[in-house]
């Protein structure tokens, strides 16, 4: 799960707790490179939901940062390799995001397009008839630009529960990428397919052994944050980490905001 490739180092104007999501081109071609050493298969998610799974890996990237169109997806076109890239409408447009030509031109590349929400709502904190919108709009828009049918989705900040389920199902997406870290085997429900994130300081070394399935301590820590998202809840428990890590960097541009 990667949201930005960047040249170097991010913008300064990206706040912090975002940009320590962002890796350097240098680091994303050497992951690929240990990816290619593994000999897993690359395909989308949209491959996966139909039936491709046998020793897979499928490279995705969240929000639609303009580093994943610029950078990501040349790169990934030279390899022979596709990523699913889940967008958040509302995103586009804006600055360090991609634009509605971005979205066709990485089509064109090979990639495929899915949902990542509408605004970037937490959706559990939304009512049904909310996340249905924020599923359906985010979805028809893509369709409309493309002119291809769009049916993965991954949710925004990792929330997941039965409901956002049932509104991703409601409005015809066919999987849903969480942020819960682990491998996918044929009991994995679709609608609930882990994930592991990628950050600025993954290594080389971090993505094989992704490959190889040890995702241990990354499934140790996503456990011990469960309990603080649960008390506060995870729109709370996102906004709160932003404003720690962001003023703490002394960056406090808010570009999540709907």
């Amino acid at each position: 799960m990667y949201h930005d490739v960047c040249a170097s180092v991010p913008d300064p104007d990206v706040p912090a707790s975002a940009a320590s999501y962002h890796v350097s081109r240098q680091r994303f071609v050497s992951h690929l490179d240990a990816i290619q050493r593994s000999g897993r298969r690359v395909i989308t998610a949209g491959d996966y939901a139909r039936g491709v799974k046998d020793d897979s890996v499928v490279i995705t990237f969240d929000d639609g940062w303009s580093g994943t169109f610029d950078l990501a997806v040349p790169i990934l076109r030279q390899a022979g390799w596709p990523a699913t890239i889940f967008v958040t409408r509302d995103f586009l447009g804006r600055r360090h995001f991609g634009h509605d030509s971005s979205l066709r031109d990485a089509a064109a590349a090979g990639m495929e397009l899915g949902v990542h929400g509408t605004t970037h709502r937490m959706l559990s904190s939304c009512t049904a008839q909310e996340q249905l919108w924020e599923f359906r709009a985010c979805k028809e828009h893509l369709e409309a630009a493309l002119g291809l049918r769009v049916e993965s989705a991954s949710q925004p900040g990792g929330d997941w529960n039965t409901e956002i389920v049932t509104a991703a199902r409601a409005a015809g997406l066919k999987c849903l990428g969480t942020s819960r870290p682990g491998g996918n085997g044929p009991r994995t429900d679709l609608f609930a397919l882990r994930r592991v994130a990628i950050k600025s300081s993954t290594t080389e070394r971090d993505v094989a052994r992704f490959c190889s399935g040890r995702m241990g301590r990354e499934v140790t820590r996503w456990t011990m944050l469960q309990l603080p998202r649960r008390l506060l809840g995870m729109k709370n428990y996102s906004r709160l980490r932003r404003i720690l890590v962001d003023e703490k960097q002394g960056r406090t541009v808010e570009v999540f905001k709907p």
